[in-house]
């Protein structure tokens, strides 16, 4: 994976985090202003202001009423709230009907306004109790943001009187399909009772389904035989009667009968010896009984805001309210809008990196079909044994079948387990010696699991490669070097030659007759330079691809001979004796003519150069079904002390001391331009032989 997708995958998933964020904040933003909206049309803000005002007055009315009412025995709060905009009056009395509520004196307590007494009371809030030793007063006078209040009384229990009643047992059921029994009695309750078997051999057993007839509903013949009903009490009461004495039947058997335990007894016991149960319960509360009060209120007009009461504290916020009770709908809207968006866009950003998730993981189980497909073999495997055990103990002894798979599975699987970790450490330790350089210990792989030993060998072979790779770059660490001291030798002296005999002009008369001599010598190494210069600029481009060929039908005998016969006269000059073997029958090949002539050129000029005097020369062209093939022959006159790979590498030449002439580029241009053409290039030293063979695709005429 490049950068650019990390990138991606980045923005990906800080977009999904950015986007959550932004949905939890709007939501959270958008669930409080929906609180608000909501309030507001509740309390009437979006019928009339006024109904709003007189919904969250009514609010405050309510707790001042209850603190007020909490004063019964004395002045109704009057002296406490006389400093407050809280107007009200209260009255006592059996029949309300008959209080005439515009006569001041009808009241226990009044500060209401003449006008507000006078007129209608249908707007005033209205508040009633019955008040006693028993009432429970919960207001708040304090805080604006939690108008709660209330009047509640609690009854009084008298904790001596339990009732006690007896009931008779009718029938005792066991219910084969839960294992439990019951006790029924006379008036329609059950209740809970604890059962088993014993056998008249003297054993007992509790888990008694299995003495069960389930297709009949019944106890198998051998419990009717030879066996007794065992019922047990919560108190450790025992008690022995015939089977057949006991129901048989389902849950269902129960549908019309009350629970004993759900029904609002406090607590029950058998007796077993009266064949009954005993429950236990509370007398029944006594009644409240005491003073019904009424009360009527408003807030005084115009509001006094130098009362600290709940009624001036909250007149700025109702104002506030009602001023931007538009403003709620519209950021509604708003942040709602703002909500869907966010949470569409986290949507789209989460399930894409889901979606990517899954896409990995289904390329890695692609990738490592073989192992999944083991894993969950062995899954699978481990999930069927553990169905067969518990399939098993459906019949019986389930605890014992149980424990005993998993005694079996834990005594396969920890072994397996330990050995897993021992190998991967093994593992982990070969990796940490190969990361510290250590090359040389190989992880042992044997005896161990088929998937460990697998990665075992892949870090082996890692670091086979790994040595490999590193003589490979020492290798060409050692060719760079030797390739600039060769390249700086092979331009250092044809450069100082010529910079000393441009001295030497300098110094030297007009027509001097050594001037001449001077000149064929700066010519002749000016223009050795150049073929150097000429010959590098080449060879990188054959070597980078930059040269193209043109590739097209030639005839190699054809060029063969064109060449042999340029070189002719210059192999005889170096008293070669050249031994020509050519078919006579045409032989083809794609090539471009001019880059294969540059071939010969430099194979047959590398013979003339460096082949030993007096020795033959051989050049043989035969032609196989696919395959072409030159062969040139040589013996060296130098002792060939480097590799085939090495000579052909650049600058490489047979001496050492680089004082014959060449540069040493010749067989490094041959290979690439072959490998242009899709031809190939062999080089065989043999001791002083030196052959090259020049292989290529051979086509039909």
């Amino acid at each position: 994976m490049n950068k650019q997708d990390n990138d991606l995958k980045e923005r990906r998933k800080h977009g999904a985090l950015f986007w959550f964020i932004i949905s939890v904040i709007s939501s959270l933003i958008f669930s409080g202003f929906c609180g608000t909206f909501y309030t507001f049309a509740e309390m009437g803000m979006y019928d009339s202001t006024r109904y709003f005002r007189k919904n969250v007055n009514n609010l405050y009315l309510k707790s001042y009423a209850v603190y007020a009412l909490s004063d019964y025995q004395d002045d109704f709060g009057m002296n406490e709230l006389k400093d407050t905009n809280f107007r009200y009056a209260v009255y006592s009395t059996d029949e309300p009907s008959l209080v005439d509520l515009r006569n001041r004196s009808s009241y226990e307590v009044c500060n209401l306004p003449d006008d507000v007494l006078a007129g209608d009371k249908s707007d005033l809030f209205r508040y009633s109790a019955t008040l006693g030793d028993y009432s429970v007063f919960v207001y708040n006078t304090e805080s604006i943001f939690a108008p709660y209040s209330y009047i509640t009384n609690v009854s009084s229990y008298d904790n001596i009187d339990v009732v006690q009643e007896r009931h008779s047992i009718a029938e005792v059921v066991y219910i084969w399909n839960t294992d439990l029994a019951y006790v029924i009695t006379d008036d329609g309750f059950y209740f809970p009772v604890g059962i088993t078997i014993s056998y008249d051999d003297g054993s007992e057993e509790w888990g008694i389904r299995t003495a069960v007839d389930e297709k009949n509903s019944t106890w198998n013949d051998d419990v009717y035989s030879g066996a007794n009903i065992v019922l047990h009490s919560d108190n450790g009461e025992i008690y022995y009667i015939n089977p057949r004495e006991v129901i048989v039947s389902t849950a269902d058997y129960l549908s019309d009968l009350k629970s004993g335990i759900k029904y609002n007894f406090e607590s029950y016991e058998s007796d077993f010896q009266t064949w009954s149960m005993i429950t236990s319960s509370t007398a029944v509360e006594r009644p409240v009984t005491g003073k019904d009060c009424y009360l009527i209120a408003c807030v005084a007009e115009p509001l006094d805001y130098e009362c600290d009461d709940l009624f001036a504290r909250i007149a700025p916020w109702v104002d506030l309210a009602c001023s931007t009770r538009y403003l709620v709908i519209v950021l509604t809207f708003a942040f709602g809008i703002l909500t869907l968006v966010s949470v569409i866009l986290f949507c789209i950003r989460f399930f894409a990196l889901i979606a990517k998730g899954f896409k990995k993981f289904a390329y890695q189980c692609k990738e490592n079909i073989r192992l999944t497909w083991r894993l969950i073999g062995i899954a699978s495997l481990c999930t069927l044994a553990e169905f067969i055990v518990l399939v098993s103990a459906v019949d019986g002894s389930a605890e014992e079948l149980i424990i005993l798979g998993w005694f079996v599975q834990t005594l396969v699987l920890f072994p397996l387990f330990v050995i897993a970790v021992l190998q991967l450490n093994r593992l982990a330790k070969g990796a940490r010696r190969m990361a510290e350089g250590n090359l040389e210990s190989p992880v042992d792989t044997k005896h161990m699991f088929y998937d460990f030993k697998t990665i075992g060998d892949s870090i082996n072979s890692t670091g086979q490669g790994l040595e490999i790779a590193l003589a490979d770059r020492m290798k060409s660490e050692r060719f760079k070097t030797e390739l600039i001291s060769n390249v700086s030798h092979d331009i250092k002296t044809p450069l100082t030659s010529i910079i000393s005999y441009v001295e030497l002009l300098k110094e030297q008369p007009e027509g001097e007759p050594a001037n001449r001599e001077y000149l064929e010598t700066l010519e002749r190494q000016s223009v050795k330079l150049k073929k150097l210069l000429e010959d590098l600029i080449e060879a990188s481009k054959a070597s980078t691809g930059n040269l193209k060929a043109e590739l097209e039908p030639c005839n190699v005998n054809t060029v063969l001979h064109q060449v042999i016969g340029e070189y002719q006269e210059k192999l005889s000059a170096s008293e070669l004796d050249l031994r020509v073997s050519v078919p006579e029958e045409p032989i083809s090949i794609m090539a471009d003519t001019k880059h294969f002539q540059r071939v010969l050129d430099n194979l047959f000029v590398n013979v003339s150069k460096y082949a030993q005097p007096g020795t033959r020369v051989y050049v043989n062209l035969s032609a196989g079904t696919d395959e072409a093939a030159i062969e040139i022959k040589n013996t060296s006159k130098e002792s060939l002390n480097m590799t085939s790979d090495e000579l052909l590498e650049r600058f490489a030449r047979g001496d050492s001391s680089r004082g014959s002439e060449g540069n040493g580029l010749g067989l490094n241009i041959a290979q690439s331009l072959m490998e242009l053409m899709n031809g190939k290039l062999k080089l065989v030293v043999d001791g002083d032989l030196f052959k090259v063979i020049l292989l290529f695709p051979r086509i039909s005429e």
